[in-house]
């Protein structure tokens, strides 16, 4: 019995992105990511199956990514009422930049190439409105608020509009204030 092989995960993760960016999500192919990552193609192959399975792992690991980071914003609302949304809130204190709003391109194609990649996204936003919901003494309130959050990153996400930082702010600080409004679910919700 052979051993399982192993490759370095991060790595072969800026590959795909390198080939992506560079040629696109058409572009991107086992050989030219095993290139990049300088490994052999037969690696790739044996860690991701399929150029659908390297779309499949990079969306997955840009999550993981980005759920570390929502996380350390939880973590200082954890206990307070609508903790999600307001941590949801927090993290978009940042306006995306030029790389963010390049993955936010790049899981977009993904999506439209592979229905894995469609169903995890589906699979998430369906999870933060339920979480949001789920907080909330006044849930269609909540998720209003939720909405125009995720308005406001999919417009500069997909490159359709930047806010300044005065009129993001004003507008999440708006978005807090009705987190604020809501006393959250009662505990034997």
């Amino acid at each position: 019995m052979g051993r399982k092989r192993s490759i370095d995960r991060e790595c072969l993760m800026q590959a795909v992105e390198c080939v992506a960016r560079r040629h696109g999500v058409s572009g991107l192919s086992i050989d030219a990511v095993a290139k990049e990552a300088g490994i052999s193609k037969s690696s790739v192959v044996y860690d991701c199956e399929s150029k659908a399975g390297l779309m499949v792992a990079f969306t997955r690991y840009q999550l993981d990514q980005h759920r570390d980071k929502f996380e350390e914003a939880y973590a200082r609302h954890e206990g307070k009422p609508n903790a999600c949304l307001r941590a949801m809130i927090d993290e978009f204190r940042t306006a995306p930049t030029d790389e963010d709003i390049a993955m936010a391109l790049l899981i977009s194609a993904g999506m439209g190439e592979s229905a894995e990649c469609h169903e995890i996204m589906r699979q998430e936003l369906r999870g933060d409105a339920e979480r949001v919901a789920a907080g909330a003494a006044e849930p269609r309130k909540m998720l209003r608020a939720l909405l125009t959050l995720h308005g406001m990153a999919f417009m500069e996400y997909f490159g359709f509009h930047r806010f300044d930082d005065v009129t993001r702010n004003e507008i999440l600080d708006d978005l807090m204030a009705i987190a604020d409004s809501d006393k959250g679910a009662p505990a034997d919700k």
